[in-house]
């Protein structure tokens, strides 16, 4: 049974739509508008979980679906280059877009992505309070009160959504097993196999991914490279090795967004994936003696003198926010 939207929300994102129809946004605009009105609905369902809150999720998970219809990788490319510290639920939006484009991949039709882009953006529900308070600051280790409490909040996760009226089993189960691993060595519930659903373990494996490429208080970040091959280790015991295979074809081994030196010496940041996947098309900002091109040079990495050579962090380039807003089709504001 799908979740419905109140009258009440229903008009005021239609009332929000029609004022925005006709504007187009970057998207990096795209992602910060979102970003805000996920924290908005946290907020709320933190002060009382009901169906007019929880409904937001619906209504954001719609615009992610059609935004990623015709501007995925864009989108993906925001989310990777995005580090500013007030942006702490990006995880959150990253899993759902995955969820979003793996569901697709593997068949799922279009009310089934929408629901478990809902169970992204709901998978912790239950630890904002411990998230925002402590561990997006905390640098030691987690206490073991804190794992407890994180490994209890899958199951108190759908508990508050059920409060807040969802009853849709794609999107609670989700929730409660997104921890849960094909070996057993999950949390809450420690299931194995097909006792998991196959919605959580898209969640899982997309919320796996997320998590290691952005930053928390007690952990560091992993670079896409990395957090890739651990991904793909996990592949057959811990993760599903369809949903895993779909993930990385999705993303390539050098992400949309991801910063990279070349054979040439050149500096750049990928674009999209190449027609050939692992050979993505880089937008080279930086001449092999870090001096900023005159816009940006698209590069076929395909060829040998422009291939990628590694992975690098952000480099300093004279009007960043203007070069990179630019590589990257508008999204519709609505």
């Amino acid at each position: 049974m799908m979740t419905v939207l109140p009258k009440a929300q229903k008009n005021e994102t239609t009332d929000r739509a029609s004022t925005t129809q006709n504007t187009e946004v970057s998207v990096f605009d795209w992602v910060d508008s979102r970003h805000q009105f996920l924290v908005d609905t946290y907020d709320r369902l933190m002060i009382e979980p009901n169906r007019k809150h929880i409904s937001r999720c619906l209504y954001l998970a719609d615009q992610i679906q059609k935004a990623c219809n015709d501007h995925s990788v864009g989108i993906l490319a925001a989310l990777q280059l995005n580090r500013h510290p007030k942006h702490r639920y990006i995880k959150e939006l990253l899993a759902g877009v995955l969820c979003e484009l793996i569901g697709r991949e593997v068949g799922m039709s279009s009310s089934s992505r929408l629901l478990l882009i809902c169970a992204s953006l709901t998978q912790d529900v239950a630890m904002l309070d411990l998230q925002e308070s402590t561990l997006d600051r905390q640098s030691s280790p987690l206490t073991d009160g804190q794992r407890r409490q994180i490994q209890k909040h899958p199951s108190a996760g759908r508990k508050i959504i059920e409060q807040a009226g969802v009853k849709d089993a794609l999107w609670l189960d989700a929730v409660e097993q997104h921890h849960e691993r094909l070996n057993g060595s999950g949390y809450p519930n420690r299931l194995k196999q097909e006792e998991i659903s196959s919605g959580a373990k898209i969640l899982a494996c997309a919320d796996s991914y997320a998590a290691m490429v952005r930053p928390r208080g007690d952990r560091g970040v992993k670079i896409p490279k990395v957090a890739i091959k651990e991904v793909y280790l996990m592949r057959g015991d811990a993760l599903d090795t369809e949903v895993v295979r779909v993930l990385i074809n999705i993303l390539g081994i050098h992400p949309p967004g991801t910063w990279v030196k070349l054979a040439n010496g050149e500096q750049g940041v990928v674009r999209e994936p190449g027609e050939d996947r692992p050979f993505p098309r880089v937008a080279a900002l930086l001449d092999c003696d870090g001096n900023t091109l005159l816009g940006s040079q698209i590069r076929d990495t395909a060829i040998k003198d422009c291939a990628v050579l590694d992975m690098i962090d952000t480099p300093f380039v004279f009007n960043l926010a203007a070069v990179l807003n630019k590589l990257w089709p508008k999204i519709p504001a609505s």
